[in-house]
């Protein structure tokens, strides 16, 4: 398996030393490790390159997407859809709601419209459709009532039960004269369809954050922070959060990906990436230590002595594991202090593999005095 295409899967493109944003040679270990995500520092530096590949790729050097870019629209759906239970009790506001299944929102049905998530639910033994729609902007083309009756409309027509149409408004200036309902006023032709609208800056941050909610917690930059706390400060309060739920390696750096993406809406790029890069790394004991070793000589040099010890310390260890092994009756203590002793990295890579190949400790030995 290729670590370099498997990084590259999906969204995660590399592109970690073109902006500087992480030492290249933390990608180079990475790389050469990917595949030992049993060990806990190599997850945590995995983790630290796929996601912040991603965010640099995504940010093209610190460049903000442009005010209509899809990526918002896109980033929301797949989180809405990825924790549907989350949306549909934050939405509707009732805790008792069993979410049946997300539909497919491409079906001809629907698809002219280009609906952003219809998910089939059951409230108290009555089925229904929560309808969530994400606008990153005011819509101009089509005023938003208009969109929402069309919607509900075909929503409607294609699966006869009942819409609760939302309206989620990411950017601060967005949604602020959404009527929240379409009103048509013609004796004997009345159309009243109304829908909620959620302005994400009106809603208080920290009770998502407190509960762990895992399908809002990428939103919450956008939304209000306690009194007395801003900028920076709530960010870094959202990313910790966010890097604390447990899921794998791939699908967190999936997670805070989109958390950038989304907080870039209202933040520099540049700052999203370091209050990640920040969070992920500071709980590696390993690097932690190197970390500190290294602060007189500057953050990025005592990343790169930090990562480059671990890796000879990783390295040592992962030889001495397959000595043990292989050679149960070896006394691989009178090779420890030798390996310990080496500096070179790449001697100590070629000794691992040769602990793997050897026909003998014996064979070992001969090559580590060599």
């Amino acid at each position: 398996m290729n670590p370099y295409h498997w990084v590259s899967e999906g969204k995660l493109r590399i592109f970690l030393w073109k902006d500087h944003s992480v030492p290249k040679k933390l990608f180079d270990i990475y790389c050469q490790r990917v595949l030992d995500f049993s060990n806990p520092i190599w997850k945590k530096i995995g983790l630290a390159a796929i996601c912040i590949a991603s965010i640099s790729d995504m940010a093209q050097s610190s460049k903000q997407p442009a005010p209509n870019s899809p990526k918002y629209d896109t980033v929301s759906k797949t989180v809405i859809q990825q924790n549907p239970k989350d949306w549909v009790v934050f939405s509707l506001g009732i805790p008792d709601v069993e979410v049946v299944r997300v539909l497919e929102t491409q079906q001809p049905t629907v698809k002219s419209n280009q609906v952003d998530s219809f998910i089939h639910v059951n409230i108290g033994g009555k089925e229904g459709i929560v309808h969530l729609e994400i606008q990153t902007h005011d819509s101009r083309e089509v005023p938003m009532p208009y969109r929402i009756a069309g919607y509900a409309g075909r929503g409607i027509e294609a699966f006869q039960l009942p819409i609760y149409s939302h309206v989620i408004y990411l950017h601060p200036r967005a949604g602020k004269t959404d009527p929240g309902a379409y009103v048509q006023e013609i004796a004997g032709y009345e159309i009243h369809i109304r829908y909620k609208v959620i302005r994400l800056c009106e809603l208080e941050g920290s009770p998502f954050l407190e509960a762990g909610v895992k399908g809002l917690i990428p939103f919450t930059p956008l939304m209000k922070p306690p009194p007395g706390i801003k900028g920076e400060t709530w960010l870094r309060q959202c990313v910790e959060v966010a890097e604390s739920v447990e899921q794998d390696s791939v699908s967190k750096a999936d997670y805070l990906t989109d958390l950038a993406i989304l907080g870039g809406l209202i933040f520099e790029y540049s700052t999203v990436r370091e209050i990640i890069m920040e969070a992920i790394m500071q709980e590696s004991s390993v690097i932690q230590h190197f970390l500190q070793q290294g602060i007189e000589q500057g953050i990025e040099q005592g990343i790169e002595q930090g990562i480059e010890q671990g890796a000879r310390q990783m390295s040592v260890e992962s030889t001495l594991t397959i000595l043990a092994k292989r050679f149960p009756d070896a006394d691989i203590t009178t090779v420890k202090l030798i390996l310990e002793a080496i500096e070179d990295l790449d001697r100590l890579k070629q000794l691992n593999l040769t602990a793997s190949i050897a026909e003998s400790f014996l064979v070992f030995r001969d090559c580590l005095e060599a």
